[in-house]
């Protein structure tokens, strides 16, 4: 490697921010706080390589990096090399490359080969038609014992006793969830701030004592973005607490799911409802099979450690 070169960080923002918000990887302890930066690999004069980075407390969504001056693969390799080292500094080694799977050439492949980044994670859209109902949303389709949280972007009136609740829910589900052995762990007060600024629907299932045994979180298309032909929902988010698995409560929250969505489509027209499935997770991939769910069009690569 050329040891002319430096990883620099620059957090994203206007030109101005980005001139006095230059970082050299070597006087840091470690990466920059969380948010939205680009890593830069340069020599004395010039940026050679770069990427957007996403960072987190547990890692970092990066964007395939961009080479603007050869060689090529070591300027690929010592960026994706250096943002590791970079983060396990922090003890947050998990690195995720959102891209295409046809957009990932046999160089790429290589360098993250070589950067200890190997492991590979097929994510693919599954998707269902369902038949619209007409009407307005009626609750009375749900049973009694799943709640209701339709969110919007302001703050929703939810008793913190159960704000608690589905975040006991969501840290249990997760700890013991295939896919995020590969993806970022949720922060539960990050989740319910996207999902409020997807105007999600969140279906959660009550267990006889009480606690939230599973949740279903639902966003889709806005009355304005539907067309004649097509309308879609999509499955933000699918969990069950450990000790409800194998009990049939992901099915019935995803049928559940299914009712609302029709619902929430106006003018009686077919909906889809869409989900993004991790192809190693096999329990995940037999649940949307038997609930109907066939393979769509997308998929994205993700790889990391």
């Amino acid at each position: 490697m050329q040891s002319s070169w430096t990883l620099n960080w620059i957090l994203q923002g206007t030109p101005e921010a980005r001139a006095t918000q230059q970082f050299p990887a070597e006087l840091l302890a470690g990466p920059p706080p969380a948010g939205q930066w680009f890593a830069e690999v340069c020599n004395k004069t010039q940026v050679l390589c770069t990427t957007a980075v996403s960072r987190t407390d547990s890692g970092c969504w990066l964007t395939p990096p961009l080479v603007l001056e050869e060689p090529a693969e070591l300027l690929i390799t010592f960026l994706l090399q250096s943002l590791r080292a970079a983060l396990l500094q922090v003890s947050a080694g998990r690195m995720l490359l959102l891209t295409k799977a046809e957009d990932i050439d046999q160089r790429l492949r290589r360098c993250l080969t070589f950067a200890g980044l190997q492991q590979l994670a097929t994510i693919a859209q599954f998707q269902l038609t369902l038949e619209a109902e007409r009407g307005q949303i009626r609750h009375a389709c749900v049973t009694a014992d799943v709640d209701v949280f339709q969110l919007q972007a302001e703050a929703p009136v939810i008793p913190q006793n159960r704000l608690m609740a589905l975040e006991s829910l969501i840290a249990a589900a997760a700890a013991a969830s295939t896919d995020l052995t590969r993806l970022p762990p949720p922060v539960f007060r990050q989740q319910w701030q996207d999902w409020q600024q997807a105007s999600a629907t969140v279906l959660a299932a009550t267990a006889p004592d009480g606690q939230y045994a599973g949740l279903c979180v639902l966003a889709g298309d806005t009355a304005a973005q539907i067309t004649a032909d097509n309308a879609c929902q999509q499955l933000l988010w699918l969990a069950v607490r450990p000790e409800f698995r194998r009990m049939g409560m992901g099915a019935r929250l995803i049928r559940e799911a299914g009712k609302f969505a029709a619902i929430l489509t106006p003018h009686g027209r077919p909906v889809r409802l869409t989900v993004e499935v991790d192809l190693a997770n096999a329990p995940a991939l037999r649940l949307y099979s038997r609930c109907g769910f066939r393979r769509g069009d997308r998929t994205l690569e993700l790889w990391g450690e």
